[in-house]
């Protein structure tokens, strides 16, 4: 290696140590000097210990130009002090309320970068937050509660399921012959998606919801607007008015209109207005409502 290459990895070296060295300094601002620097100690000695005798006096001039006023007596062979899991973290829990938003951020990001946290742990990015809030008629980049939200997914989650379920049995009946069926189980999909399995995508939930979604909705609105069409067909075929017309070309020889009307609806009435019959016709006429509906046919 080149004295070169010695000088920028000392350098670097010098600076991640020095910006660690700041932290703590800042941390522990309150407290006692000599706990000041015994913290500042164990973090210069622990990160000399992996370096070979030959390259510590040049990190050491390195990390003196991070900080020209200060000249540290340092021991060289002293053994370091290794904290422990539970030190390491009751030092971050300290340091925590010091430390500015952007600063906890870059910390998270190094630690997951190190495999110290699992990458599911990332921070999303401000603008997700934001997006987030508006759902729920807020503003603001903060991260929301997680148990909270996590509480809330479980609910809606529950309810969507439910809801779901139903609305598809119920296609299953009205929409018997519809194309309109479900690409996917939200049940199946939804918790691998959630767990980060890249196989299911962001997309394809979307899609799924929605189609669910646009089914909910014809089915809310296919009543009214079936009811009718049934009603101005059921009309057209039974009024004594309509009968009178259609007896009128339909009436034999010596028939009177009377008996004629009556012999046509009896006709009607079989062919038509039995109660299976009726029940059948409004039942297709919902669902050729809820497919118009769903396709945003208008009327």
């Amino acid at each position: 290696m080149t004295s070169g290459a010695i000088d920028s990895d000392a350098k670097a070296w010098a600076a991640s140590l020095a910006a660690r060295l700041r932290l703590i300094q800042s941390g522990f601002e309150a407290d006692e000097p000599v706990t000041r620097e015994g913290f500042l100690t164990e973090e210069i000695e622990r990160a000399l210990k992996p370096l070979p005798p030959s390259r510590r006096p040049t990190c050491l001039n390195a990390l003196e130009d991070e900080f020209p006023a200060w000249e540290p007596e340092l021991p060289e062979t002293a053994p370091a002090h290794e904290p422990s899991l539970d030190e390491l973290v009751k030092l971050l829990q300290k340091l925590g309320p010091t430390l500015s938003d952007e600063t906890r951020g870059r910390i998270a990001l190094e630690l997951i970068a190190s495999k110290v946290i699992p990458e599911s742990a990332k921070p999303a990015p401000s603008g997700q937050y934001e997006d987030f809030w508006k759902r729920f008629g807020r503003s603001g980049a903060t991260p929301p509660s997680t148990e909270r939200s996590l509480r809330l997914l479980a609910l809606l989650s529950e309810f969507f399921v439910a809801l779901d379920q139903l609305a598809w049995t119920l296609w299953r009946n009205v929409g018997a012959k519809s194309a309109y069926r479900k690409e996917f189980e939200f049940q199946k999909i939804s918790g691998p998606y959630v767990a980060g399995d890249a196989e299911v995508s962001s997309d394809q939930m979307r899609q799924t919801v929605e189609r669910t979604r646009k089914l909910v909705a014809a089915l809310l609105g296919a009543p009214s607007r079936g009811a009718a069409d049934f009603a101005s067909a059921h009309s057209a075929a039974f009024a004594p008015e309509s009968i009178e017309v259609s007896a009128r070309q339909e009436k034999r020889a010596l028939e009177s209109l009377d008996a004629a009307s009556w012999r046509l609806y009896k006709e009607r009435f079989k062919n038509a207005g039995a109660a299976l019959q009726v029940e059948n016709a409004i039942q297709l006429a919902v669902g050729r409502a809820a497919e118009d509906l769903i396709g945003g046919r208008a009327r």
